[in-house]
């Protein structure tokens, strides 16, 4: 497959649906993103994407990862400080 195939079928699906630019690197982006904030490691991701390197991954995304980090501070907080009896509801389920 050519590598300008995907971009041409992209660019067409775009102005066809009347969608912005998407440039296929961008979901390459997107997956990094999502496996971020649903707690996937590092590691993990880092070899998914091909990285030589760990640091290679935390680097590009740093500032996704401090935000996963943060919305999983306040889900933990959230579970603490939520009242007991609503506590029990969720260990129960």
């Amino acid at each position: 497959m050519f590598p300008g195939y995907v971009c041409n079928w992209l660019d067409a699906f775009s102005k066809c649906h009347g969608l912005p630019h998407i440039n296929a690197h961008a979901f390459r982006h997107t997956q990094a993103s999502l496996l971020f904030f649903n707690g996937i490691d590092s590691v993990s991701i880092s070899h998914r994407l091909g990285h030589a390197h760990v640091s290679t991954t935390t680097d590009i995304y740093s500032h996704v990862i401090k935000e996963a980090e943060e919305r999983i501070s306040d889900c933990v907080a959230d579970v603490i400080l939520r009242p007991a009896k609503a506590r029990l509801r969720v260990v129960g389920d």
